[in-house]
């Protein structure tokens, strides 16, 4: 009943603010960063790139952010597990005594290219690709894969989970279906008579099918999550369900793995996603500092029509107030994150923590946050 009232007021407030345009909030930009800034921090130690040496654990690769295009960067990460990026788009190659097992095989790259980049270290044959999510840019180019090794005699397996198999079937993108589809949850499959794991542990957080893989060499992949030395993407990265976005990492955090490939970033370890987890700790207690201690009084809520003057349509105020409460957030985080890159996107950042805090806010409680530890499998 608490949050019916709470919602009920809102919305008459909004609605009796009138339906005349009035001036909107002003608000205090956040100077963007320098545009060139390097992958890591300061801490960090770079290493090869190299066909041969093992990367040594908790070391970057020397590679440029983007490189030149249509070039591939490999660097060996174990004894059957290479970290390959072209394009910003980067895969993992897992190389069986027969075969070859891929994971991700961007739309952004030309599979002959990509074969070509793996005979650089093996002669063994594709046979297996697994997706982590079903977007095209991840995925679509297996399609073009598929029909490249169908010339040479070639049945390209494909692995994906039920989740993405139902994603490709509604949205009938150039993702190719899977040749074999797993139930959601942690499920093993094999390779050549290896375990693998293919997570999908949450129904929705970057996207609507987000699986991690790991391989017998402690190497996972999960794709557009965190970013090493480096903050999310705009928009948490275009979450669907932040909550969800946050338990996904919580459940890659509780497994038992040495190197992370991200989809679109350097080698990755625990630590980054540590990092970015102390990052939206920060963004949910500013709107809880700032924001909810007058949200169930509806406080803030009149003194910003008051502010925006009668007369004002729905919408636009509604718009003009999440401008308002988002920009307040984000000036409160960005000085003590600020060095980091995307730090130009923090207010897209605290939107989309804004839309969790409101979608679920319960008034009885008076917070609303994740939980960051791990979930062991």
């Amino acid at each position: 009943m608490a949050k019916l009232r709470y919602l009920l007021a809102l919305f008459i407030v909004m609605v009796s603010s009138g339906t005349a345009l009035a001036e909107e909030f002003s608000h205090q930009r956040i100077a963007p960063a320098a545009l060139l800034v390097p992958w890591s921090g300061t801490e960090d130690e770079f290493f090869g790139p190299s066909l041969t040496r093992q990367l040594p654990l908790g070391h970057r690769v020397a590679v440029p952010d983007f490189g030149e295009p249509g070039k591939w960067y490999v660097q060996r990460l174990t004894a059957r597990s290479y970290w390959m990026i072209c394009n910003a788009f980067a895969s993992t190659v897992y190389v069986g005594d027969d075969s070859v097992l891929i994971v991700d095989v961007s739309s952004s790259v030309n599979p002959s290219d990509m074969l070509a980049a793996l005979r650089s270290f093996t002669e063994l044959p594709v046979s297996t690709v697994v997706y982590s999510h079903p977007h095209t840019d991840h995925n679509a180019g297996a399609m073009r894969l598929q029909q490249l090794l169908a010339q040479r005699g070639v049945e390209l397996r494909i692995v994906a989970s039920e989740s993405a198999a139902r994603e490709i079937s509604i949205h009938q993108n150039n993702v190719v279906p899977p040749t074999e589809i797993l139930p959601n949850g942690r499920t093993k499959f094999s390779f050549e008579g290896r375990d693998f794991i293919l997570g999908t542990p949450v129904a929705s957080a970057h996207s609507p099918a987000d699986s991690y893989v790991l391989n017998p060499d402690g190497v996972i992949t999960y794709v557009d999550f965190n970013y090493p030395g480096r903050l999310p993407l705009a928009y948490i990265s275009s979450s669907h369900d932040i909550t969800g976005w946050v338990n996904f990492l919580r459940h890659v955090l509780g497994e038992d793995w040495d190197y992370a490939v991200l989809g679109h970033a350097n080698v990755g370890y625990k630590r980054d996603i540590r990092q970015t987890f102390a990052y939206l700790e920060d963004l949910y207690d500013a709107f809880n500092t700032l924001i909810l201690p007058d949200w169930s009084t509806g406080k803030s809520i009149g003194e910003a029509v008051q502010k925006n003057g009668p007369g004002l349509t729905a919408g636009v105020f509604w718009g003009n107030y999440v401008e308002q409460s988002t920009e307040t957030v984000a000036q409160a985080v960005h000085p003590r994150w600020k060095h980091l890159a995307h730090s130009e996107v923090i207010r897209s950042h605290a939107y989309k923590v804004f839309e969790d805090v409101f979608l679920n806010y319960n008034p009885e409680v008076h917070s609303v946050k994740p939980q960051f530890d791990p979930i062991a499998p």
